[in-house]
């Protein structure tokens, strides 16, 4: 069965539904989440500029997240990946302006169901996967220069809590089918520091960046495990739940920079 007769089956069962907190809320969330990224690419300078080369630095990591507090009681570790990059505020490179993005996988549960009960012999992935999205600008100040540099750095921006389900097939790289369950934007204050230590001098700097950040996500709502639920007459339904959501990330990545 390819996956165009599979979708057509998933439209016929009418189980994927719209998200409770409808089109509308989704609009805001792009709407905000967009100005902030956008601020972020504004603060730095195109390709072209008079410089030789870029006057910043870019990096990437692999975190680990622990939750806080209420977050905590709801919630466990999660994991994901972020990207982010600096633009030095003058030759010394000791302050810059940071922007940065994340992406945190707090939950996640995947059972096999029947494909439809008319079709008795195809059964498909049901994958719930609970997520964090954020993105933020801020200061960084780097406390020493030369090969090892600790550094501190805050940002504000935004973090938007998703709930999405998915459906694939035994052969299916993509998903069949998706939508999302529940989503909830919020005002994101983070704050941290590392340690940069160069591990490479070339036509391109490479440093190894140990960090730990804090967010303060506030009250926030968000799906637990189990915070879906089917009903009796079809279909689903959504139970949130409101509590502090702050976490601490601890950070293990690679920075990019143009020799001094």
């Amino acid at each position: 069965m390819n996956a165009e007769t599979v979708k057509k089956q998933l439209k016929g069962l009418g189980r994927v539904q719209e998200a409770p907190s409808g089109r509308a809320r989704r609009m805001s969330v792009r709407v905000g989440a967009a100005g902030v990224l956008a601020a972020a690419l504004l603060a730095f300078p195109a390709e072209g500029s008079a410089q030789n080369s870029f006057p910043g630095e870019g990096f990437f990591w692999a975190q680990l997240a622990a939750p806080l507090g209420e977050f905590n009681d709801n919630v466990g570790l999660g994991g994901g990946v972020g990207l982010g990059g600096l633009l030095y505020l003058g030759d010394e490179r000791i302050a810059a302006l940071r922007a940065e993005g994340s992406f945190i996988i707090y939950g996640s549960e995947t059972i096999r169901r029947p494909l439809s009960p008319t079709i008795p012999f195809v059964d498909v992935d049901v994958e719930t996967t609970n997520s964090i999205f954020s993105l933020g600008v801020g200061p960084q100040i780097f406390l020493s220069t030369g090969p090892i540099r600790p550094y501190v750095y805050g940002t504000v921006g935004l973090s938007y809590f998703v709930t999405q389900t998915s459906v694939k097939g035994d052969h299916e790289d993509e998903p069949i089918a998706s939508t999302t369950n529940f989503d909830d934007l919020n005002l994101l204050l983070a704050g941290g520091g590392g340690l940069s230590v160069r591990i490479h001098e070339g036509d391109a700097s490479i440093h190894l960046d140990l960090s730990a950040s804090y967010n303060h996500n506030g009250l926030a709502e968000y799906i637990t495990e189990g915070g879906l639920r089917e009903l009796r007459g079809g279909g689903w339904a959504a139970d949130p739940v409101a509590s502090n959501a702050n976490l601490v990330t601890y950070r293990v990545g690679i920075t990019i920079a143009p020799p001094r």
